[in-house]
């Protein structure tokens, strides 16, 4: 995880995730590791989330410029017009950016932007005595419930023993 992010910025593939899952977790999240921003646009491209839900949880709905949608909208390569987007407010803005999508991540890692796995961000909370690892691994099975394709079981294994260390060193056991 980057030094203490100031702004985590969610795309729309990690709010997908756990709205599906336990999307309180974001709540915690801005309390207790960073600041959360979500794009309007990506918030209007998610079926079944409104800003008053993130609003809800204390998580700040922003408005891309209109130079970002222009600039956005006139790139071409493997990103969508909302990965794009997301890439450009990251950089602007010194955000982090949260996200599970390969390319999104490749070109973030190419303009110099932090990035984090959606998982990740529950194991700062872990490690912030936010979240219990219990909990964090249900979420993260409902989560590979939901999402097989990106979210395999290797992965939330991984993830169930990482957490579980963590909170282990944190109990001094």
């Amino acid at each position: 995880m980057p030094k203490k992010p100031k702004v985590l910025l969610m795309d729309a593939n990690v709010l997908i995730d756990y709205q599906k899952s336990d999307f309180s977790v974001l709540g915690l999240v801005n309390k207790h590791v960073a600041e959360v921003h979500v794009l309007t646009t990506i918030i209007e491209e998610v079926d079944g989330l409104e800003i008053v839900d993130c609003e809800r949880l204390g998580l700040k709905a922003i408005e891309p410029t209109l130079h970002q949608l222009t600039r956005a909208a006139s790139k071409r390569g493997p990103l969508s017009f909302y990965d794009h987007l997301c890439l450009l407010v990251a950089s602007d803005a010194s955000f982090v950016c949260v996200t599970n999508d390969k390319s999104l991540r490749k070109a973030c890692r190419e303009e110099g932007v932090s990035i984090l796995w959606g998982l990740e961000i529950m194991t700062a909370l872990v490690e912030a005595s936010a979240m219990q690892a219990a909990d964090a691994i249900q979420t993260a099975e409902t989560i590979h419930n939901s999402n097989t394709l990106h979210i395999s079981r290797n992965l939330v294994d991984g993830f169930a023993k990482l957490v579980n260390d963590i909170e282990k060193k944190r109990s001094g056991k």
